[in-house]
């Protein structure tokens, strides 16, 4: 029977998470995923700190045709920042178009460079026509990659009722990068700072203004832009300032990374161990959509949550929606391997490198993230 669970989406590009949510054990099946056994039940040690791993899975997964998954009805899912494009849900003409669009431009560009010497309307009439012979290919490239998954752009996903649930790790860090670039700005200035003076200093003769705006431009074209400027600054000692600024660039994707060193105290915590450590590689990797193996459908998705006594952690920061990058499993962290009377080893190192989906901005910031 088919499974018309609707799936996990957002309605808006930059969603709010807003109050604290809550946690309770028996609205996600952690029975079997979590470490230690007594998390819960034991606050004199965890302090009722944990982390929960909600997982969000491709809605075409063959989790949900094979394995029978149970999902979490959408409402129940708090806004997700999953990355502008993800959560615009684009159906397939918006796509088509949006796929079209670059080459269109580069064909447009192209077609108006061919007419250049025709005159102004010949270019209009070549910028058209390579701009629509430009957008074919890209259009019917999206046509097909929008057919192949039924028309449904965006990477539609529900969450499972199964989710990991863990000790918040001894080392909990977070970095916050941006990058900002130096950018030559001396040619800007200089036609800002002294447009009318330039056109008389070509025309008359500029030098006699000793170090006035002009003199100082037409001074620092000579030694940036002419011919032996090099030659020219080291013989009279000065030199072009080229005016650098610091230009914003973009927002780093932030990285995190949780260190785990599980000592199941017997075989059946030992047997959620390897539980969990499962589902994280499972849900890291992607899966083929076809029979042949030409296409992937993309890994899960991870939602971390910090939580105290059953409900967020809002002194801690929020995460974005997250993909698993690295998943370093160490059975033998002592030099030997050691195990139980079934073979279970008696403890195991596992590192989790996650990178989130959505750049942050001060709206995000506000939020807690």
């Amino acid at each position: 029977m088919a499974d018309n669970t609707p799936t996990v989406a957002s309605s808006s590009l930059n969603p709010q998470r807003g109050a604290a949510t809550s946690f309770t054990p028996t609205q996600y099946n952690i029975d079997q995923y979590q470490y230690p056994a007594d998390l819960y039940s034991n606050n004199s040690v965890y302090g009722g700190n944990y982390v929960i791993f909600y997982i969000n899975v491709a809605e075409d997964s063959r989790i949900f045709a094979v394995n029978k998954e149970p999902t979490v009805d959408p409402k129940l899912v708090p806004a997700r920042l999953r990355g502008d494009l993800a959560s615009q849900n684009f159906n397939t003409a918006q796509t088509t178009v949006g796929a079209a669009a670059p080459v269109a431009v580069a064909g447009a560009a192209a077609g108006g460079a061919t007419q250049y010497a025709k005159g102004i309307v010949n270019v209009a009439k070549g910028a058209l026509k390579g701009g629509a012979l430009g957008a074919v290919p890209g259009g019917a490239s999206a046509l097909t990659v929008a057919n192949a998954v039924g028309g449904k752009m965006g990477r539609q996903q529900k969450r499972l009722q199964k989710a990991i649930a863990l000790h918040v790790p001894n080392d909990l860090s977070i970095s916050y990068n941006t990058q900002w670039d130096a950018e030559d700005t001396a040619m800007f200035q200089m036609g800002a700072t002294a447009s009318k003076e330039m056109g008389k200093a070509f025309a008359q003769d500029g030098t006699k203004n000793g170090m006035g705006a002009t003199s100082a431009i037409l001074t620092s074209l000579a030694l940036s832009k002419g011919p032996q400027g090099a030659a020219l600054s080291a013989a009279s000692g000065i030199a072009a300032n080229p005016k650098k600024e610091n230009l914003f660039k973009s927002v780093d994707f932030r990285t995190f990374t949780f260190s785990y060193k599980f000592f199941p105290r017997n075989p059946n915590e030992a047997q959620d161990v390897m539980n969990i450590i499962k589902e994280f590689k499972v849900h890291m990797h992607p899966e083929y959509k076809d029979s042949n193996n030409f296409v992937f459908i993309y890994p899960s998705e991870f939602d971390v949550y910090y939580y105290n006594n059953g409900v967020e952690n809002l002194n801690l920061h929020r995460h974005t929606s997250s993909v698993l990058t690295n998943m370093d499993v160490n059975y033998t962290p002592n030099g030997m391997l050691n195990t139980f009377d079934n073979g279970m080893p008696t403890q195991i190192d596992v590192k989790l490198t996650f990178k989130e989906l959505s750049i942050l901005t001060k709206q995000e910031i506000q939020d807690g993230f």
